[in-house]
């Protein structure tokens, strides 16, 4: 598995709202919910080949729409990525896909800690909330065609953790990974985990994978832990201050 392959899971369960097609690229309406939904990308992940005219195109595209020229490049499409650099695009939040066989990390945790729900329940929602999680990005959930549940965690009694889970084929994706201060260094990261995995696993996917920037250390730490292998990254290109030529 590579980072091909995970990349149709991304865009089927964190949809954008609306897209059009520029050439080979894949071009997401501006949206309020992040640049996973907003920036364009090869519609064939692993096409190799992409032309200046091409690229001018897509970037033009985004800037008539009063937006800086975003793509969201895979670290196989080394010629677009050359291209990028040629035309003065900066790179900016590397993103790591992790996966692990959902059988080998699913397990059924303590009672009253971790269970599954569609829709989420009002105390999900504010547990997103204080975590960041808001409306715009909850929007992509609920609009994600998919096989999908949200996850609540409790610990000491009290509401815990919250994550999204959707599936596309047989690889199921976690988003929006939220847990409560009072709950963390508890325990409770890897019982959603674990949860998650056995949710997969009850849904049809035999694998289970997550995004997580290179930046953050502490959660690569853990998911290296609970034995998920990275299978790739991606980058987001953008153009400040101009748009493509």
């Amino acid at each position: 598995m590579n980072i091909t392959d995970i990349f149709p899971v991304l865009t089927a369960t964190w949809p954008a709202a609306a897209t059009r097609s520029v050439g080979p690229f894949t071009v997401p309406s501006p949206d309020p919910g992040g640049n996973r939904v907003s920036a364009a990308r090869l519609t064939d992940p692993t096409a190799r080949s992409v032309s200046e005219e091409e690229l001018a195109a897509a970037g033009a595209a985004m800037a008539a729409e009063g937006r800086a020229p975003l793509f969201q490049v895979l670290d196989t499409q080394a010629p677009l990525n050359a291209l990028l650099d040629a035309q003065g695009y900066t790179a900016r939040d590397h993103t790591v896909a992790m996966v692990i066989r959902s059988a080998d990390l699913a397990a059924t945790p303590p009672p009253v800690t971790a269970f599954d729900i569609w829709p989420p329940l009002a105390i999900q929602t504010e547990l997103w909330d204080a975590g960041g999680i808001d409306a715009a990005r909850r929007a992509i959930m609920d609009r994600a065609d998919c096989v999908k549940a949200a996850l609540f965690g409790r610990i000491i009694d009290k509401p815990a953790g919250v994550a999204y889970v959707g599936i596309h084929g047989d690889i199921a994706m976690l988003h929006a990974l939220e847990v409560a201060p009072v709950a963390r260094r508890k325990g409770m990261a890897a019982h959603m985990m674990r949860t998650a995995a056995k949710w997969a696993a009850d849904n049809g996917a035999t694998w289970l994978s997550i995004l997580v920037t290179q930046q953050n250390h502490a959660a690569q730490g853990l998911y290296t832990s609970l034995g998920m292998q990275p299978v790739g990254t991606y980058a987001y290109r953008e153009k400040v201050g101009g748009t493509a030529q």
